[in-house]
């Protein structure tokens, strides 16, 4: 992979890494598919505070001029009190609908069927921190206004996550077949194929798990196509995501 840069790889290796395992989890180790909804929160929550950190660090200047809407026209702090307030939205929201997708499709409280994924998660974006952000020297080609920005597109693909669970769960509750039951018939029969016996419900998270996946190397190619930079070039909006 030439001329790729070693920050990209070590991007790209991380996403495989965790979201390889969890997806084994679910697969091959019997995890409860509700642990894993309870993880896509958890990551929803550990992605905010690590922006909350790269507002305050970032030293970069704006791409373009600064507008009259931009959040770049308020000073670091103020930034990040904003996007903790709007964020924080989104992940109280968040959390109550992945309350009830975990409640229905089965969750199992420990460490090694929660508390180890979670650590492995927080482990992923702080070795990301520590690497790229601050020995890598990211922080000084992006500004606070770009790390706002940063985590809206993954926060947008937990939640689709977490509202295709949603559906899922509302349509089988009283019992009986679900159209999502038979969307997820073939997929289940693949699995059997393959030794691995799932219920709808894992069946279901594997699957979301492999699109996340996908989306995530997607945007890193994307963001390489763009330069090395991970900010978005344009003027953030207060108007939301």
């Amino acid at each position: 992979m030439i001329g790729v840069p070693r920050n990209r790889l070590l991007d790209a290796a991380w996403v495989l890494a965790t979201n390889l395992l969890l997806l084994a989890g679910v697969v091959a180790w019997g995890w409860p598919p509700g642990n894993v909804f309870l993880l896509f929160w958890a990551e929803n929550v550990i992605l905010g505070v690590v922006t909350v950190v790269r507002i305050l660090t970032a030293r970069g200047v704006p791409a373009e001029p600064v507008g009259d809407r931009s959040v770049e026209r308020w000073p670091p702090w103020g930034q990040a009190l904003f996007f903790s307030f709007h964020y924080g939205l989104f992940a109280l929201v968040h959390l109550g609908f992945v309350t009830v997708v975990a409640m229905r499709t089965g969750v199992e409280w420990g460490f090694w069927m929660l508390g180890f994924p979670i650590l492995l998660v927080a482990l992923r974006y702080v070795v990301d921190l520590a690497t790229v952000w601050f020995l890598g020297g990211r922080r000084d080609t992006v500004s606070p206004g770009q790390a706002f920005a940063w985590p809206y597109p993954r926060l947008i693909v937990l939640h689709l996550a977490t509202l295709i669970g949603f559906l899922f769960t509302m349509q089988s509750f009283g019992g009986g077949r679900s159209r999502w039951d038979e969307v997820l018939a073939p997929l289940r029969a693949a699995f059997d194929g393959l030794g691995f016996e799932l219920s709808d419900g894992a069946v279901l998270v594997a699957v979301l798990m492999l699109l996340k996946t996908v989306f995530e190397l997607g945007a890193l190619m994307l963001a390489g196509r763009r330069g090395d930079n991970p900010g978005v070039r344009r003027e953030v909006a207060t108007g939301g995501p």
